[in-house]
């Protein structure tokens, strides 16, 4: 039997997080491991890793405190498994310490033979993740420059780095120009064509947004539209499950709950394991992100026949065809998203059209679980083989 060629996929935030990042590196790691041997670096706890299936090895690592004799360690503990292609997940485009020139794995990984592939799972500015948001505008200007080489060398180390959505392609293009000919994208997705049901299942009068309730989510903007149209449609309800990521965005959602006399209809129940089957029924899905890199749960949502709108933000306008399979507004619009709401709550069949179109455009744009693991091993293959 031949020997499997050894891979390293490696991410800056525990499996365990259950965050969009963590559920497509397992989903890889389930839809690789029969062709390669899997390395998995993570901070995850070995304990929780040893009966995971699929994980061939597990080097334990946190990515914190980078700096150049750290990155350097990390690339030599990946080269001793035998990895021949490490790939990195960043949640944005700065991360695994390419702040700054040398501070990235990637770079000393090359001068070890291991060639490498990155992928950046939200692209907002070029001011955004090298230095936290609470800094003000000066220091981020006058640190851009640094982060920006920094970037680049990673860029120029790496042989292909990859964005989920067209919209974010195009920015990195444009921002790093010398090196636009490495980006491409690569849309993911959990879905397995399987998993659809296939017979219709009654919808309830339900508005649906999944995900952890933070302020650039627009759980906010959401509650808000929904006051204002609540009191024509008394048996409709909101629910948004999710867990607290912001105590602040929490408060502020059961406050407008409150003053507009809707505790029974605005729901917040936290972390819930049947997401999927809210998704099955809900009578319309919302995802009214400031910014989104594509927007996995309305991307489940559609391929489960659930009308949907969206922000004109990210990836989303890649998910939602204008009034084909939902609607699009401007990120923020209190009253774009109340209209929006109302076209669909009170139209039925309206709803039901654009729930049959949902599920075929997912598939059409090869937006499944399948279609991803094929593009990742073409992309593999291709970069092991020097093309």
């Amino acid at each position: 039997m031949a020997e499997k060629t050894c891979i390293a996929l490696c991410l800056e935030y525990p499996l365990a997080l259950r965050g969009g990042v963590s559920v497509l590196v397992e989903t890889l790691i389930q839809g690789l491991y029969e062709k390669y041997d899997i390395v998995l670096v993570s901070p995850d706890d070995p304990k929780d890793i040893q009966d995971r299936s699929g994980i061939f090895r597990h080097i334990h690592w946190s990515s914190g405190n980078a700096s150049f004799s750290s990155a350097r360690k990390l690339a030599r503990l990946i080269a001793e498994q035998k990895v021949q292609l490490a790939h990195f997940h960043m949640g944005g485009n700065y991360g695994w310490g390419n702040r700054f020139p040398g501070y990235s794995p990637i770079e000393h990984l090359g001068r070890l033979g291991v060639k490498t592939v990155s992928s950046v799972h939200l692209v907002v500015n070029p001011l955004d993740g090298y230095c936290g948001p609470q800094k003000p505008l000066w220091f981020k200007l006058a640190m851009f420059p640094l982060a920006w080489l920094g970037k680049m060398h990673q860029l120029w180390h790496v042989q292909r780095e990859i964005a989920v959505s067209k919209h974010d392609a195009s920015k990195l293009r444009k921002w790093y120009r010398p090196f636009a000919f490495k980006i491409v994208q690569l849309y993911h997705s959990r879905l397995e064509l399987k998993s659809r049901k296939a017979e219709i299942l009654k919808r309830e009068p339900l508005i649906l947004n999944v995900g952890h309730i933070a302020w650039r989510k627009g759980q906010i903007v959401l509650a808000e539209a929904f006051v204002k149209v609540a009191s024509k449609y008394p048996e409709w309800k909101l629910s948004m499950p999710g867990g607290f990521l912001e105590k602040e965005t929490v408060e502020k959602i059961r406050k407008i709950a409150s003053d507009g006399g809707l505790t029974d209809r605005i729901l917040l129940p936290g972390e819930r394991n049947d997401a999927l089957q809210m998704m099955q029924t809900a009578g319309v899905y919302v995802q009214p992100s400031y910014y989104e890199a594509l927007g996995l749960a309305l991307q489940e949502a559609l391929f489960q026949g659930c009308p949907g709108i969206g922000t004109r933000a990210g990836g989303i306008p890649e998910l939602i065809d204008e009034g084909s399979n939902g609607f699009l507004v401007d990120p923020g619009s209190v009253e774009q998203l109340a209209a929006a709401l109302e076209k669909l709550m009170s139209n039925p069949k309206l709803r039901e059209e654009f729930g049959r179109n949902g599920a075929a455009s997912i598939v059409n744009k090869g937006m499944t679980r399948e279609q991803m693991i094929r593009n990742h091993i073409e992309l593999y293959e291709s970069t092991l083989q020097g093309r």
